[in-house]
C-alpha cells in the first residue's frame, strides 16, 4: 500500500470507528471468524487456534479477576517468549487491565523500579526469574500476588515469603467464556519502560488505540493478508514483537510463528520450517545475517519481505539478491509507535521513508521552526487521531509537558526530510559530537568504520577534549572484530583517511569483544562515554600518526 497522508474524508471514518479499535473486542471477533484456524505458532512445536488463544485468554482474565485484579490496575509480565506470555497480555485485557512488560535482563533495582514504579499489583513470572524476585520482595510494597508458571515442576525452595505465592497454570481450569468487560478505545493498555540508554527508564503510557494504529498501519504498509506467516524471535516485552507482529498478524487473519531469542545461525531454517514471509530485524542484525557464511540455500525461503529498522545501507541491494527478499524500513518510538514507513514499491536507501498515515512529521530547529529541505534539525511528531501516541510518561508529568511542548512530541533525533517527503535520520540529538567546530554525526562515522571488512559493529563517542575545553569532543571509536579478524588501529586510519573528511576521523580506537546493549539492540553508549580512556585505548596523537588531509 502506498504511504500517503489521510485525507479528511478518511480521518472522519477513521475517527467514528475507533469504537472498535480494543484488543479483547477484536480478538473475540477474529475467534468467531477464524475458529480452529492457527494463530500461534510456538517453536514449531505447539500451536493454537484462534479460538483457543481466545479462550485461554479469558481464562487468565478470570483468574486475575478472580484474585481481586480489576479495569485500570496494573498486571507485570516477566517471561520468555511463550505461549503463556501471549495468554497472559490478552487476558490482562479482557478485563480491562492494564499489562507491564518487564525486560527479562532486569535484576535488582532495575526490576524492583520496573514493578513498583509501574504501581503493579499482580507479577506474572517463570521459575529462572523466583531468585531474582526474592532479592527484592522487600521492596514490592503494591504487590499482590506473584502468580508463577509451573509447568510439570514443582517450586522447590523459592524463597519468597512476603507476597502469596501461586500457581499461573491454575488460571487454565477457568472458564473460557468471554467476560463482557467494556474497554474503551482511549482506556490505557500498557505501561511499557524505554530502554534506559541514558538515565531513568520512562513508563510510556499507551493506550489500545495506540497499539491497534501502530498494528494497522503495519498490516497496510506491508500488505499482510491471511496467507502471510509473521515471524518474531524479538522479545515479546518489547513493541516491536507485540504491535509489529503478533497484533498485525491477529488484523489480518494471519499466523504468527514466536521463537524464543534472534539467532544468526538458525534464523533462516526457523523461517523455512514455519514457512515465516515476514519478519523484523533491528539494529546490526542485517548485517549478523549477511556476514554469515554463504550457502546454497539461502535464497531457498520462504520470506517475501523484512521490516528493518534500519535496513542496512551498504549491503542493502546484495542483501536483498542474497535472500531473495525485499526490504522496507520505518522510524519510531516507543512513545510514538512506526511515525515513518518506507513505501515498498518507491525505496530510497538511505531513507527512513515517508510520514506514516495518521502521523504529521516535520523537522525543526532549536526554537521549534520548520526547517527547509535537506536541513538538519530535530524530528518532532503529532497525531491526527487522539490517543495515538504517548498519553504520558507515567508518574513524570514534567518530562510528559517537556516532550510535548509546541504541541508537537520531540523525539530527540536529529534528521531531515527532502523535497519529496523522505525523511533521513541523521543521529540521536545527544549522540552529536562537536569537534573543531564541525557538528559530526556518529552514525557516519560507524557507518564508514562498519564497512571494513574486519568490523562486526562499532560505536562511536565524544570524548571532552582536555581541560578547559568549550562544547569540544574527540572521537572515541570502540569496535567489535569480526571472529578470527584482526585489525591494526593504523590500518583503520588508513581506511577512514580514503573514506570521510579529516575532522571526523577517530583520535582515540579501542578494540572490544562485544559492545553493551539493552535486549532491544541499542548500544548503551552512556556507559561507553562513563568509560572513556581506558588503558586499552590507542590514542592517535600519542602515537604519532598524522592524518592525511
Amino acid at each position: 500500500m502506498p504511504v500517503k497522508p489521510l485525507t479528511p474524508e478518511e480521518l472522519k471514518k477513521l475517527e467514528a470507528d475507533m469504537v472498535n479499535w480494543v484488543l479483547p473486542k477484536i480478538l473475540e471477533k477474529k475467534a468467531e471468524k477464524n475458529g480452529e484456524k492457527i494463530f500461534l505458532n510456538i517453536l514449531n512445536k505447539r500451536f493454537y487456534s484462534y479460538a483457543e488463544t481466545n479462550r485461554r485468554a479469558n481464562q487468565v482474565g478470570r483468574y486475575l479477576q478472580k484474585l481481586g485484579v480489576s479495569k485500570g490496575e496494573k498486571v507485570a509480565i516477566l517471561l520468555p517468549n511463550s505461549e503463556h506470555y501471549i495468554f497472559s497480555w490478552f487476558g490482562i485485557h479482557k478485563i480491562g487491565a492494564v499489562q507491564v512488560p518487564v525486560n527479562t535482563a532486569y535484576k535488582g533495582e532495575f526490576l524492583q523500579y520496573a514493578i513498583d514504579f509501574s504501581d503493579s499489583v499482580v507479577l506474572i513470572t517463570a521459575p529462572e526469574f523466583l531468585d531474582r524476585v526474592m532479592l527484592i520482595q522487600n521492596e514490592l510494597p503494591k504487590l499482590k500476588y506473584i502468580l508463577v508458571l509451573k509447568g510439570d515442576r514443582p517450586l522447590e525452595n523459592p524463597g519468597i515469603n512476603t507476597k502469596p505465592l501461586l500457581a499461573f497454570d491454575e488460571a487454565y481450569n477457568e472458564s473460557g467464556e468471554n467476560l463482557g468487560i467494556e474497554v474503551a478505545f482511549s482506556d490505557p493498555e500498557r505501561i511499557m519502560f524505554t530502554s534506559g540508554t541514558t538515565g531513568r527508564s520512562k513508563g510510556v503510557f499507551r493506550s489500545h488505540a495506540a497499539a491497534y494504529w501502530s498494528a494497522r498501519n503495519y498490516v497496510d504498509v506491508c500488505g499482510v493478508t491471511s496467507e502471510d506467516v509473521l515471524f518474531t524471535s524479538l522479545p515479546l516485552f518489547h513493541a516491536n514483537a507485540q504491535v509489529l507482529c503478533v497484533y498485525p498478524a491477529m488484523l489480518a487473519d494471519a499466523r504468527v510463528a514466536i521463537y524464543e531469542r534472534f539467532s544468526a545461525t538458525q534464523l533462516w531454517n526457523w523461517c523455512r520450517e514455519s514457512g515465516a514471509t515476514i519478519f523484523n530485524l533491528l539494529g546490526a542484525m542485517s548485517y549478523f545475517l549477511y556476514n554469515q557464511p554463504p550457502t546454497e540455500r539461502d535464497a531457498d525461503n520462504p520470506v517475501r519481505l523484512i521490516m528493518a529498522a534500519p535496513a542496512p545501507r551498504d549491503i542493502y541491494h546484495e542483501f536483498e539478491k542474497r535472500f531473495g527478499i525485499k526490504f522496507t524500513e520505518g522510524y519510531g518510538l516507543t512513545e510514538t509507535g512506526m511515525v515513518t514507513y518506507m513505501p515498498v514499491e518507491a525505496p530510497r536507501v538511505g531513507s527512513i521513508g515517508k510520514a506514516a498515515p495518521g502521523y504529521e512529521v516535520k523537522v525543526v530547529d532549536e526554537h521549534d521552526r520548520e526547517v527547509p529541505p535537506n536541513t538538519t534539525g530535530e524530528i518532532v511528531v503529532r497525531n491526527q487521531l487522539p490517543w495515538l501516541m504517548v498519553t504520558e510518561y507515567y508518574r513524570m508529568p514534567e518530562k510528559t509537558v517537556s516532550d510535548f511542548r509546541n504541541l508537537w512530541f520531540h523525539t530527540g533525533d536529529a534528521g531531515r526530510m527532502d523535497e519529496d517527503g523522505y525523511f533521513y535520520f541523521v543521529d540521536r540529538k545527544k549522540d552529536y559530537i562537536r569537534r573543531r567546530a564541525e557538528n559530526i554525526s556518529s552514525f557516519e562515522v560507524e557507518k564508514v568504520v562498519n564497512s571494513h571488512p574486519a568490523v562486526s559493529e562499532s560505536a562511536a563517542i565524544g570524548i571532552p577534549a582536555g581541560e578547559g575545553a568549550v562544547a569540544e569532543d574527540e572521537i572515541k571509536i570502540v569496535i567489535v572484530l569480526k571472529p578470527g579478524a584482526q585489525l591494526t588501529p593504523e590500518e583503520l586510519m588508513k581506511w577512514c583517511e580514503d573514506r570521510m573528511p579529516y575532522f571526523m576521523i577517530p583520535r582515540y580506537v579501542e578494540f572490544v569483544p562485544e559492545l553493551p546493549k539493552t535486549p532491544t539492540e541499542k548500544v548503551k553508549k552512556h556507559l561507553l562515554r562513563e568509560a572513556g580512556i581506558t588503558p586499552q585505548t590507542w590514542d592517535r596523537e600519542k602515537a604519532g600518526y598524522k592524518i592525511k588531509r
